[in-house]
């Protein structure tokens, strides 16, 4: 296949479907996005993760319309420090993708391809591509990738964007023509899990079921230590960025029957019926290595995970207690 002339820019999209293996993976996400019921966050984010795996990117990164800027809703990989920001409408290949509602794609020697080079600070070239997300005919945001070579995307790795960029599209479409769900008196409105009123029910429910029929379960806590401190640095944007990937992180390792909530500011839960202590701490294992792998930990913000198995004739406090003291910021604690 062609490549285009350096530093050109493109619109053509390949008449061809991508390749079997691409479209396969592209019909998963679909599958699980609707099994999920994910929301458009969760949509964005799973999409930019799946793009930047498929296309082989270094970032994935999606920009949605807000007054006259884009704001970078989430960004996945090297440049993810790109999350809330806002940018003029008119900078970048975004912006370009986004006036004129058509796919772009740039190489190592166009100007956009060094600049964002040097933002995601790679010594060596990168190539750009970026689909508008189209609402209608109006494009209401981009889905943008960069790859650390020369080469630009092709016209198979175009289309492919752009069938993800429809996943977003239709999320986005849902969230702006169908009203806003009420977020009754049991969920978290940020991050879609159940709150500490929710929280507080459910455990009084698996005690019950504990001392009743001896129905065993396990409980795990997770802290987002120094996230105020994050917010205070790089705004509320980004710290609400970093709750929401880890509850997203949390639904994706969990079942359905178990429980995941937002019990404080910085800190979650996961109920977890019919599951001891070990199974327990290989969940809270995952969910910490995604959380890592995804950067929501950094110098400044710190996971910390316990895990504890409820004990018979326990009271709610006291396995709140117990919880609290299995803290660990390595891998989750292995106390009883």
């Amino acid at each position: 296949m062609s490549r285009p002339a350096a530093g050109c820019m493109m619109s053509e999209v390949a008449s061809l479907a991508p390749s079997s293996s691409r479209l396969l993976a592209i019909i998963e996400l679909q599958n699980a996005i609707a099994a999920a019921a994910m929301n458009a966050d969760e949509v964005m984010h799973l999409v930019a993760d799946r793009a930047r795996s498929v296309l082989n990117a270094a970032t994935a990164m999606i920009a949605l319309v807000e007054g006259e800027d884009l704001v970078y809703r989430t960004a996945v990989g090297t440049m993810s420090q790109l999350t809330g920001v806002h940018v003029p409408r008119p900078t970048g290949l975004a912006g370009r993708c986004v006036a004129e509602g058509r796919a772009l794609r740039v190489d190592d020697a166009a100007p956009e391809a060094r600049a964002i080079a040097e933002l995601a600070g790679h010594a060596g070239p990168a190539s750009v591509a970026c689909v508008p997300l189209l609402y209608g005919e109006i494009a209401v945001g981009a889905l943008e990738v960069v790859a650390a070579r020369a080469a630009a995307f092709t016209d198979d790795d175009l289309e492919t964007l752009r069938m993800l960029g429809q996943i977003v599209a239709i999320a986005l479409h849902r969230a702006y023509t169908y009203p806003r769900p009420r977020y009754d008196s049991l969920q978290d409105a940020l991050t879609g899990l159940g709150n500490k009123r929710a929280f507080d029910e459910r455990l009084d429910a698996e005690l019950n079921r504990n001392r009743r029929f001896g129905h065993s379960f396990s409980l795990a806590l997770v802290q987002l230590t120094g996230l105020e401190t994050a917010v205070d640095r790089l705004g509320q944007a980004a710290g609400d960025e970093m709750l929401k990937r880890m509850a997203t992180i949390l639904k994706a390792h969990t079942r359905m029957i178990d429980g995941c909530f937002r019990i404080r500011a910085d800190e979650l839960a996961i109920v977890m019926p019919g599951t001891s202590l070990e199974g327990a701490q290989v969940v809270a294992e995952r969910c910490r290595v995604a959380g890592v792998e995804s950067k929501i930990a950094d110098s400044t913000v710190r996971l910390g995970f316990g895990v504890v198995a409820a004990g018979s004739d326990e009271a709610a406090a006291e396995i709140i207690a117990r919880v609290n003291a299995a803290l660990d910021y390595g891998a989750p604690d292995a106390r009883a």
